[in-house]
């Protein structure tokens, strides 16, 4: 295939992945989810009162870009809009990632749709919905490719990077970090 048509592949690959994660909101113009409206409500008093109360507080950096986006927009009829178009941001960088790791287009491709076609429901939620985990799920593949980059090439400014990336996750959603520590040492302990 031309770079052209490798483009235009990867963009209709990419507004397929917008519709299969939008499409439950096809017919429900509203957020699908508890933890959704559970969020919402967090970010607008958030934006109100300037606080959060409970447990619930351990993610206020995502409460905290839920209120950033409530200043341009009304976050319920917006909701619907943001895991389809987080989805697409998190297939961009990782196309782009395993497009770099691989150095094959196919393969990155592939990725992506795999990552579009994971199960999602209300029970065990997933990319159909916009939680705290969803959001994370980029920043997740960037610290881990900046880390192990940073191993590979010994590289200090990657190695930071990556470990700022994953201070600024914890209180969005620390289990997010808190998963991949062992993998990470183990990886480190690996290459030393």
């Amino acid at each position: 295939l031309t770079n052209k048509n490798k483009n235009i592949l990867l963009i209709l690959t990419l507004i397929l992945i917008f519709l299969l994660i939008y499409s439950p909101h096809f017919n429900n113009p509203f957020p699908l989810h508890i933890d959704e409206w559970h969020s919402i409500t967090e970010a607008t008093k958030l934006k109100e009162t300037g606080i959060t109360k409970g447990l619930q507080s351990v993610k206020i950096g995502f409460y905290l870009f839920l209120a950033g986006i409530s200043y341009l927009f009304n976050l319920v009829t917006v909701y619907k809009f943001l895991p389809a178009i987080w989805i697409i941001l998190t297939a961009i960088l990782l196309f782009h990632l395993i497009k770099s790791k691989t150095k094959n287009y196919f393969i990155a491709l592939l990725t992506i749709i795999f990552l579009a076609s994971i199960k999602s429901n209300a029970n065990i939620l997933g990319l159909w919905f916009f939680t705290g985990l969803t959001f994370s799920i980029p920043f997740i593949f960037l610290y881990l490719h900046l880390f192990s980059e940073g191993i590979q090439k010994q590289s200090k400014k990657m190695i930071l990077w990556s470990l700022l990336i994953m201070i600024l996750l914890l209180p969005i959603h620390s289990i997010s970090v808190l998963f991949s520590l062992p993998i990470l040492l183990i990886y480190s302990l690996m290459h030393k």
